[in-house]
């Protein structure tokens, strides 16, 4: 009888073939689309009126920079690149930060606030004070606003609140309408440092790939041992 052919296993743990460019060029595309769309979100939440939206917006963007690191780490192969791409999504998320600032001082609503009622708490390295404040028109503002020092009922202060009601409430001078355009500037710097990296991290992954160590193994995946000669 002729002897069959072994029926090879399913599920082997043969190798894969590497993907083809376009599909890393996709990959890179969409994975950096995700970061700048997710990273201003997230931005936006830090500087929003909401004190849930600001501490979700920390979280959440630290969180999308671990996210970035690890995604640059396996498409090369490199964990150099933890750090830069650490840095850079931190960079990214603070650039549009300061670009909601000064959005807020070009743009925002500016007038005399009177102050309500005032309190400090002691906090680590000194005082932190909050004011409930009166709009001209009579109305309260929706949130406290953090001030200097304690305020006195009946002091008022000049504020900037943001038509559409995204970016919190701030002093107006604590604002520089030239944030809008350091900010504009950071912040297309760092989307293109992200691209970069990407890029970089696909390049690494595909034209430079990391020797691969010998396993010891043949062809058939078993282990080649020497026959064991007993002792004389």
């Amino acid at each position: 009888m002729p002897a069959k052919k072994p029926v090879a296993a399913k599920g082997s743990d043969g190798p894969k073939p590497p993907p083809s460019g376009r599909v890393v060029a996709l990959r890179v595309a969409v994975g950096w689309l995700a970061v700048v769309v997710l990273g201003a979100g997230m931005a936006v939440g830090v500087v929003s009126r909401s004190t849930v939206a600001t501490a979700a917006g920390f979280v959440l963007g630290l969180l999308l920079a671990a996210l970035v690191a690890s995604a640059a780490i396996i498409m090369s192969g490199r964990v150099w690149l933890l750090f830069p791409a650490f840095l850079i999504t931190c960079l990214y998320i603070a650039s549009v930060s300061v670009t909601s600032a000064g959005y807020l001082a070009v743009h925002g609503t500016r007038f005399t606030a009177t102050a309500v009622s005032s309190e400090c708490h002691r906090v680590k390295g000194g005082h932190a004070c909050t004011a409930r404040l009166r709009r001209p028109d009579g109305t309260m503002l929706d949130d406290a606003l953090s001030v200097a020092g304690r305020m006195d009922a009946g002091q008022t202060i000049d504020v900037v609140e943001d038509p559409a009601g995204i970016v919190a409430t701030h002093p107006a001078d604590e604002l520089d309408p030239g944030a809008l355009t350091v900010g504009a500037i950071l912040l297309g710097a760092a989307a293109f440092l992200l691209a970069g990296l990407f890029a970089l991290a696909a390049w690494l992954g595909l034209r430079k790939p990391l020797p691969k160590f010998q396993t010891g193994r043949n062809r058939t995946g078993r282990t080649n041992r020497r026959p064991h000669r007993p002792a004389r």
